[in-house]
């Protein structure tokens, strides 16, 4: 039993399962189906700015779900996660009293980051709600507001109270009309400066552990904690993965960068395609993409976390390599995967040039999720164009079969290469005996000591993007971004028996003997001021 109760799943685990295709068996509780009609009688006929998205029926399922846990939500900015389960919730209990199988909540509290900044917002928020609906109105005739106490009497002679208070100061005094509050409404108990200070997350995890928690009524019981994380030491995000929580976790979308086709998001209607790019982009041109991973994907990478850093990462001109081929030996490496499903993972083959100083250079390459047979045509493609001296292929597990389909293509096609080989008994193909963290480990100091570079034309390609993503969420505990597998190219390079090209000497002709040699090196002995 307490297995099931206590599933913990790491934030990573849950995003990377965020599935935002619509799902045709899906049927939305009773109670969320009410509650959003309950929004709708509240605006009247202004109705809401955007349509209901899904996922506000799923965080609204979850708090009559049919066990004893408390809620998390874990949504990315914009979300109107506090309008949803702070305004509207607030409203709704104070005029029906109740939640459908729960119970009736008298009392609730509602901690935010501060009282000057969120509860203060908060009651500004629910004064306007009230003082703007005609439905309100009539079925809550009397309110009385001051900052850290809200208190509404409905139609029915019903009084219902809320108590506000800061995460940073704790919550005292919370009993009021005789009982403890049922309902605890945690909402964004992190502010950006707080965020850097350890002192004020412990005060907050104190907050939530102790304070909260212990001012409930014993019995009748619900806790409703909503955020957008700020790291991986925020309070909120550790209670997602400790497993005591019915846990909602929403990015804005499942994935990007991705094309618009691939695009499926949280709320389409509010968020379209076109604000994520853009939000992107800004991002990106800024120097500044952790920043969108946090606030709209919420994956989270502090900086001394972070394996590579952006500094790590080198970049260069393109044409400067792909006009002066003689001078780098090409590779190529690869990571196929045999699906073109949009949950699948991508097929990447990745063009390197390396120079006779030891320098990576990523040339081109592809980023797609498609068939065995299509990767085949861009492999063969791409080695006609480059030439490489070798070429990895994973043979592990179902992978055993690409080289003999390979070497018949050659035969095929008139057009040879040679595959590389390690650890095959020298055989071709790259068989792995260690795991993926270790085998990038091998070509960390390849960033360190800043040998890779990657195109900087190509920065706004799938291809980059991609990579600068894995890159960038690739931490000593393992890959944080929903995908490894442009890491598992730039992995392969550690396989490789490589051989760099010569370093290219200039030469003179000489005007007496009409003869091309190299410059005569000259000599910096101290010896050479005494010889006339």
């Amino acid at each position: 039993m307490e297995d099931e109760i206590f599933n913990e799943k790491s934030v990573e685990d849950y995003l990377n399962s965020t599935d935002y295709s619509e799902d045709p068996h899906y049927v939305p509780s009773l109670f969320a189906l009410n509650f959003v009609n309950f929004i709708k009688l509240v605006n009247g006929t202004e109705g809401e700015s955007h349509k209901t998205p899904p996922i506000h029926y799923k965080m609204l399922d979850t708090l009559v779900a049919d066990n004893d846990l408390d809620v998390i939500n874990m949504c990315h900015r914009g979300v109107a996660k506090t309008t949803l389960m702070g305004e509207y919730l607030f409203l709704y209990l104070a005029v029906y009293g109740e939640i459908p199988g729960f119970g009736k909540v008298p009392l609730a509290i509602y901690v935010s980051d501060s009282i000057e900044n969120g509860v203060k917002n908060m009651r500004k928020n629910l004064e306007f709600r009230w003082e703007n609906s005609e439905f309100l109105r009539e079925m809550i005739p009397t309110i009385r507001f001051t900052d850290i106490r809200w208190e509404f009497n409905n139609i029915d002679g019903k009084r219902f109270i809320v108590k506000g208070y800061g995460a940073k100061t704790g919550v005292r005094g919370a009993k009021e009309m005789g009982i403890r509050p049922i309902l605890a409404v945690l909402d964004d108990l992190i502010s950006d400066e707080d965020a850097r200070s350890a002192t004020v997350i412990a005060a907050v995890d104190d907050t939530v552990d102790k304070a909260v928690d212990y001012a409930l009524d014993p019995e009748l019981r619900k806790v409703i904690w909503s955020g957008t994380p700020f790291n991986a030491k925020d309070p909120l995000y550790k209670a997602v993965e400790s497993g005591a929580y019915n846990v909602n976790v929403f990015p804005v979308c499942e994935k990007f960068p991705c094309t618009e086709e691939e695009f499926r998001g949280s709320w389409p209607d509010r968020f379209p395609y076109e604000y994520v790019m853009k939000m992107y982009t800004k991002a990106a041109k800024k120097g500044r993409v952790d920043t969108f991973n946090q606030e709209l994907m919420l994956r989270i990478m502090s900086e001394e976390d972070r394996l590579i850093k952006d500094s790590d990462i080198m970049w260069y001109k393109r044409s400067s390599v792909t006009q002066n081929k003689r001078r780098y030996n090409f590779y190529i490496t690869t990571d196929f995967a045999t699906s073109e499903k949009t949950s699948s993972d991508y097929s990447v083959i990745s063009v390197w040039a390396l120079n006779y100083n030891g320098d990576w250079f990523w040339v081109d390459g592809i980023v797609k999720r498609q068939l065995m047979d299509a990767n085949i045509d861009d492999l063969f493609r791409l080695a006609q164009i480059y030439k490489p001296q070798s070429v990895g292929i994973e043979v592990s597990g179902q992978q055993g079969g690409f080289i003999p389909w390979i070497r018949n293509e050659m035969m095929d096609r008139h057009q040879f290469f040679t595959l590389a080989s390690e650890n095959n008994n020298g055989a071709e193909g790259i068989r792995p005996t260690t795991n993926k963290m270790e085998r990038f480990n091998v070509v960390v100091p390849f960033f360190k000591s800043h040998k890779i570079f990657l195109p900087e034309d190509m920065k706004q390609s799938v291809q980059i993007k991609e990579a600068v993503e894995e890159l960038s969420l690739a931490s000593p505990g393992g890959f944080k971004s929903k995908h490894d597998d442009w890491i598992d190219t730039v992995s392969m390079l550690g396989c490789l028996v490589v051989w760099r090209p010569s370093e290219e000497i200039a030469l003179h002709r000489d005007p007496d003997s009409n003869v091309w040699e190299t410059e005569p090196e000259t000599s910096n002995s101290n010896i050479d001021s005494y010889i006339c």
